[in-house]
C-alpha cells in the first residue's frame, strides 16, 4: 500500500511494539492492494473520504467514510482502496482489554463522537501513560466500539472452485441478470449444486449472495458520489426506487441517510 504521512514518524515505527496501548496514524493510501498480512494488535480503521476494502479467507468488507472496521489480532487480512484515500488506522493490545482476539471482524457505524476520538488517539504519543487523558480516551474509545450499531457490509466467500468462479463473474459485472440455471452451466455445476454451495460455504442463499454483492458495489459508487439513479442502473436494478427499497431493506436506511450518518 502506498502511503504518504501526514503526522510526524512515531518513535516507534512498528505498532505491534508500542508502549502504549492504544497508538495510531493518520495517512493518505495511494491506490493499491497491501498483501495479506498480520498484527499482534487489533486493527481499527476507517476512512476519511472514500472507501477501504479489506478481505480475508472469510469475505470482503467494503467501508465507506460512514463505517469502521475492527479486525481483530492474529486476522490475516489485506486492504485495498481504489483512489487516493485519507485514513485513520488504530493498534490496540489485545492484552488492554477485552475483545475477541482472533478470528473476527467487526464492523462498526461512525457517529461524529466516533469520529473525533479516533481522530484523536491516532494523533497520540506511542509512549504515553496509563491514567492520562490519553488512556482514558483511549477507553472512551472502546467502548463506543462494543456500544455502536454493527452493519453487514460484508460478502462472504464460497470455497469451491466452482462456486469461487460464479462469484467472480458477478463481481466482474453486478448489473449481470443472467439467471442461475445458465451461470451455473457456465462454470461447470447444475443450479442445485451452486444453491448447496453457496449456503453452505458463504452462510446464505444464492439470491441473497447476489443481492448483498449489488449492494456493496452501489455502496462503492454512492460513496464517491455517484447518483443513485445511475448506480441503480449500473448494478443492475431496473429503477431507483426499487434500488433504494433493497438498499433499505439491508442496511436500515435509505442511501441519503446512511452517508450521512457520520456526519
Amino acid at each position: 500500500m502506498s502511503i504518504t504521512r501526514h503526522d510526524n514518524p512515531p518513535r516507534d515505527p512498528d505498532p505491534d511494539n508500542a508502549y502504549a496501548p492504544v497508538v495510531g496514524r493518520l495517512e493518505q493510501w495511494l491506490p493499491e492492494e497491501a498483501a495479506p498480512h498480520r498484527h499482534r494488535r487489533h486493527q481499527l480503521m476507517c476512512a476519511a473520504n472514500g472507501v477501504i476494502h479489506v478481505t480475508t479467507d472469510l469475505g470482503e468488507w467494503v467501508l465507506p467514510a460512514t463505517r469502521a472496521i475492527w479486525v481483530s489480532s492474529g486476522t490475516e487480512h489485506a486492504t485495498q482502496v481504489k483512489r487516493p484515500t485519507h485514513t485513520r488506522v488504530l493498534y490496540i493490545d489485545p492484552d488492554a482489554y477485552d475483545m475477541p482476539k482472533e478470528g473476527y471482524c467487526l464492523v462498526v457505524a461512525m457517529t461524529p463522537l466516533m469520529r473525533e476520538v479516533m481522530t484523536a488517539c491516532a494523533g497520540f504519543p506511542w509512549d504515553y501513560a496509563e491514567n492520562t487523558p490519553q488512556s482514558r480516551l483511549a477507553r472512551v474509545l472502546i467502548d463506543q466500539v462494543t456500544a455502536l450499531d454493527h452493519s453487514p457490509v460484508d460478502l462472504p466467500f464460497p470455497t469451491d472452485p466452482r462456486a469461487t468462479r460464479l462469484a467472480k463473474i458477478l463481481r466482474s459485472d453486478p448489473a449481470n441478470r443472467l439467471p442461475l440455471e445458465v451461470l451455473a452451466k457456465q462454470v461447470g455445476a447444475s443450479p442445485r449444486t451452486i444453491e448447496r454451495l453457496f449456503s453452505h460455504e458463504a452462510g446464505m442463499s444464492f439470491g441473497n449472495w447476489r443481492h448483498r454483492q449489488r449492494l456493496l458495489t452501489a455502496m462503492e459508487y454512492l460513496a464517491y458520489g455517484e447518483s443513485v439513479t445511475n448506480v441503480a442502473l449500473n448494478v443492475g436494478y431496473e429503477s431507483a426506487s426499487s434500488f433504494v427499497a433493497a438498499f433499505k431493506a439491508v442496511f436500515g436506511s435509505t442511501p441519503a441517510r446512511y452517508f450521512k450518518s457520520a456526519t
